[in-house]
């Protein structure tokens, strides 16, 4: 649960214990953040901007109600998965705050479990499908996102230093690694270093396709000291290889 890259959950209910929401959920590397207070869990979703909440309705000082409803009222925390805990009474009242799921108590931590693995299951297929339609997009129309556009900027201001990676891309644009991994994957679906890969790759088939620079040149002005390695990389991300694509451009 550890990983940087792992998805986020966010638990604001200090009665749930995480080891207990099945095993899937470790394999899966899920990383799990507990908050004890309404308005401490509130602080963390907007700062942390987690993929799933699981809140009780009764917490204290801000009411998971509350909660629900500002966190899927909010564009920078909408995307976020709701899991509501409470009396079935207030189902109703629970689903009609936005939440993506309601849970009676007492509540069954497999259930629970189950759930949360089938919310973001669901949110990933979505984004899947959005990463798609971005893709297809930012071919003819450019990126129409700033932060993305602003991310582009930096790696190829930057996309002949092979150690240029992370660490760099998130102290440049002044946020942390962790936040950087949350925001780009919350709009691309990708990892940094998907994204950086992308964009080095897709510079390595323009230089390529120009006919002028041999492959040992092209790997170096993206960044690759070993044109071998980035052979095999380039054939795994296009299908071809860079001599391949240098012989039909000549």
């Amino acid at each position: 649960m550890n990983s940087e890259d792992g998805r986020l959950i966010l638990i604001i209910e200090n009665s749930i214990n995480p080891y207990n929401l099945g095993r899937k959920i470790s394999r899966n590397s899920f990383r799990v953040i507990e908050s004890d207070g309404g308005e401490e869990g509130l602080s963390l979703a907007r700062q942390l901007k987690p993929d799933l909440v699981i809140c009780d309705i009764s917490t204290s000082s801000v009411g998971g109600m509350s909660i629900c409803t500002e966190l899927k009222s909010d564009a920078e925390t909408s995307h976020a998965s709701v899991i509501l805990l409470g009396p079935v009474s207030q189902q109703i009242d629970g689903l009609r705050a936005g939440a993506d799921d309601y849970i009676s108590l007492p509540f069954d931590s497999q259930v629970l479990g189950l759930k949360i693995e089938n919310l973001i299951r669901l949110r990933d297929a979505m984004r899947g499908k959005v990463v798609q339609e971005m893709s297809a997009q930012s071919d003819s129309n450019g990126l129409n996102d700033q932060f993305l556009e602003k991310l582009e900027q930096l790696v190829l201001e930057n996309i002949a230093d092979p150690d240029f990676g992370v660490h760099e891309m998130a102290f440049q644009i002044g946020i942390s690694v962790s936040v950087l991994y949350r925001k780009l994957r919350l709009r691309t679906g990708a990892t940094v270093n998907e994204f950086v890969k992308t964009i080095r790759m897709k510079g390595a088939m323009k230089l390529l396709e120009t006919g002028i620079y041999n492959v040992a040149e092209v790997a170096a002005a993206i960044g690759y000291e070993d044109s071998k390695y980035f052979s095999k990389e380039f054939r795994k991300f296009f299908g071809e290889t860079p001599t391949e694509v240098k012989r039909r451009a000549k």
